[in-house]
């Protein structure tokens, strides 16, 4: 079994290293959005994820490249981090990459709403106050009673949801099994539903040029080193910290999708953005100092 190792530094630089891989992933998908669909998008994003996974989980692991103890919840985060993906890519696809990564940041305040329940975590008063201000700002930045909020923001809640589910199962996984392993069984098994999908319908495949068939490839390669990142921190600290301080995606993501695509974000979307920013700082921030007392 591998054994959980609390290392908050390693763990904090795997997290911002997911980030940073995580951000230009999305942004791969923003930019080839117009020449592709979503089953392509997906069919690279998975199925070339994984001879690199394969590669640096039989370096690691050998023979135990593919060895799980936990094989329910190893299910479970490869339904919920599938759907994740597609929500994500969705919502990347139809939304501004600035909303779309504040609505999946939401996730956190997700997280802390499903702990009691499906961890038996104790949530205090201070956490449960920051779950209310961030549906403070979920609702701001979604506005569901205007005239001009469309379905498509349901994309970036159901990622959000989806990956909070996600996320408590990589907590569990985490302090059992290794984050190789996990990272390779879960994109393989999604490249061989993506496989099969085409197969079945090979319509559903489209790459318009090129230039777009190297920027999927690409996204596929850089996603190998993310899941890799993204899972890893898992087993140096816990989730609600790995969720919290992938809040730095809003901000990284609203400035570069102005700079490369000139998406704009209303100010009712800044400011609901920023309360789920502090709402999940605080949860970060409450967790840190209750692991401390």
């Amino acid at each position: 079994m591998f054994s959980y190792e609390k290392k908050p530094g390693r763990g904090i630089i795997f997290i911002l290293a997911s980030v940073v891989l995580g951000l230009m992933a999305g942004l791969l998908i923003k930019k080839t959005a117009v020449d592709t669909n979503l089953v392509t998008t997906l069919f690279y994003r998975f199925v070339f994820s994984v001879p690199l996974l394969l590669l640096f989980s039989i370096i690691a692991r050998g023979k135990k490249a593919f060895k799980i103890s936990q094989k329910k919840t190893m299910a479970t985060r490869i339904v919920f981090g599938f759907l994740g993906m597609v929500f994500w890519v969705l919502a990347i696809r139809n939304l501004p990459l600035g909303l779309a990564a504040a609505l999946f940041q939401s996730s956190v305040i997700f997280v802390t709403m499903l702990s009691p329940i499906l961890l038996q975590e104790t949530v205090g008063i201070y956490r449960w106050s920051s779950v209310l201000l961030g549906l403070a700002g979920i609702f701001l930045l979604t506005d569901p009673f205007s005239e001009s909020v469309s379905f498509e923001i349901t994309y970036g809640f159901l990622a959000a949801l989806s990956g909070a589910l996600l996320s408590i199962s990589l907590r569990r996984l985490g302090k059992a099994d290794h984050s190789l392993s996990v990272a390779l069984i879960y994109n393989a098994s999604a490249a061989l539903v993506i496989i099969l999908f085409v197969i079945i319908s090979p319509a559903s495949y489209f790459v318009g040029n090129v230039i777009v068939l190297r920027d999927l490839i690409f996204l596929g390669l850089i996603t190998s080193f993310s899941q890799i990142f993204f899972t890893g921190a898992y087993h140096y600290v816990d989730a609600i910290i790995v969720t919290s301080l992938r809040y730095l995606q809003v901000p990284l993501a609203g400035m570069l999708a102005f700079i490369l695509f000139e998406e704009l974000m209303t100010m009712q979307e800044i400011l609901g953005a920023s309360i789920v920013i502090v709402s999940c700082f605080i949860i970060g921030w409450r967790e840190i100092q209750y692991k401390v007392n």
